[in-house]
């Protein structure tokens, strides 16, 4: 509060624990009047005190048939979802507490509306008031404070597609392929494509992670011997911002759909990098007419193998004597600890037919599109950069 506040637009990004932020918004919200839209707060870890005790007691299995109905729910997930998706948690937030008004600034149907909400008060993501009005719980509060949360609930987003992509796991499982469709009928590869909507989520999701690896492509390769880069895939956004503020010299074009230059051009690019970045609108993986080095950053995440040596061999094929390719890529550790890779691993395979590849797999699908790897490094968070040459 006593900092100095200084003047014009101002946009806010926090993360830290989740209580302390609340007071953060709350005074940026109140006493900033600082658009929610202007926001972007995350409260990623929480404060709880540590259970003293001397001997933990053995688990009971007497409430394993209720934690496993808790478990194959898919239910409360979907409710809450389509509450975050038709902005019924907004509404109540703002003050909107009767179904009748509800329904109307949500334009949905009241009498199914009044069973959604009522479910929702049942599993106390809302609540009712002394007047039978809506209200807020810490459930919802929780999706107020936190636009990570919100982001990653709706269902418009790339978040929500992943997830239901889960529903073709068992095609998946017997035949290898992606086995999810969307409403529309299509791959999901297909629906990031032409969706701008979702394909505008899902890059911004790619090259969110992609910050924490920036810096290891930075030092894993010798860029001052670069003048000239031309880049693409769903992560190059934050790799090239760290590499035009190392090497400020550097001539950068990113290629990519018209509708992912935009979120590179609004959201990814800093505006200091933005100036000195050639964006090239091109319906092809990786252009042709580079003159230098060429960068892929996530680009073989989204497709199958098959795909992906295409491009792996068109690239190739246009890279100009002597130039290198550097491909930067997750890969499949040899053994998964956290859940969370293992279901991005299932999530990338129901959606794309990819999967997490082996470090050797991605290796292979190079040298069938001709490539040499002439050096290769770990870069952190289980990712690698590889430097490849063509095989000509």
């Amino acid at each position: 509060r006593e900092l100095e506040w200084l003047p014009g637009t101002v946009f806010v990004w926090a993360a830290g624990e989740a209580v302390a932020l609340k007071e953060v918004r709350r005074h940026l919200v109140t006493e900033r009047q600082v658009p929610r839209e202007w926001m972007h707060i995350t409260g990623y870890w929480r404060y709880t005190e540590a259970a003293h005790t001397a001997e933990a007691p053995e688990e009971e299995d007497d409430n394993a048939h209720e934690r496993l109905d808790t478990l194959a729910d898919l239910a409360p997930g979907f409710a809450i979802r389509a509450a975050i998706t038709l902005g019924l948690v907004d509404l109540v937030h703002t003050g909107v507490r009767d179904l009748p008004e509800l329904a109307r600034r949500s334009a949905t149907d009241p009498e199914t509306l009044g069973v959604l909400m009522s479910y929702l008060v049942s599993i106390e993501v809302f609540a009712l008031d002394e007047d039978g009005g809506y209200r807020l719980t810490p459930i919802s509060d929780e999706l107020v404070e936190d636009d990570h949360s919100a982001e990653e609930y709706h269902l418009d987003g790339a978040h929500a597609a992943l997830d239901l992509s889960l529903s073709g796991l068992v095609h998946t499982l017997r035949t290898g392929q992606s086995g999810y469709r969307t409403a529309a009928g299509q791959t999901l590869g297909v629906a990031v494509r032409t969706d701008e909507t979702l394909g505008g989520s899902a890059r911004s999701i790619v090259e969110e992670t992609t910050l924490w690896v920036a810096p290891g492509v930075v030092g894993a390769h010798d860029w001052e011997k670069v003048s000239s880069l031309t880049a693409a895939g769903s992560g190059t956004g934050s790799v090239v911002n760290a590499l035009v503020k190392a090497f400020p010299t550097l001539k950068v074009r990113i290629a990519a759909m018209p509708s992912a230059l935009g979120v590179l051009r609004e959201s990814v690019l800093d505006t200091d990098v933005l100036p000195k970045v050639e964006l090239v609108a091109s319906a092809s993986a990786v252009p042709p007419g580079g003159d230098g080095t060429y960068l892929l950053a996530y680009l073989l995440t989204w497709l199958p193998d098959d795909d992906a040596v295409q491009v792996l061999t068109e690239t190739a094929n246009g890279l100009p004597d002597g130039a290198d390719l550097v491909l930067v890529e997750p890969y499949m550790p040899e053994e998964f600890h956290d859940s969370e890779d293992m279901l991005l691993h299932l999530r990338l395979k129901c959606a794309f037919g990819s999967g997490l590849r082996p470090a050797e797999r991605i290796e292979e699908l190079a040298a069938q599109a001709g490539l040499r790897a002439r050096f290769s490094k770990n870069i952190g968070w289980d990712h690698r950069l590889w430097v490849f040459e063509a095989a000509r």
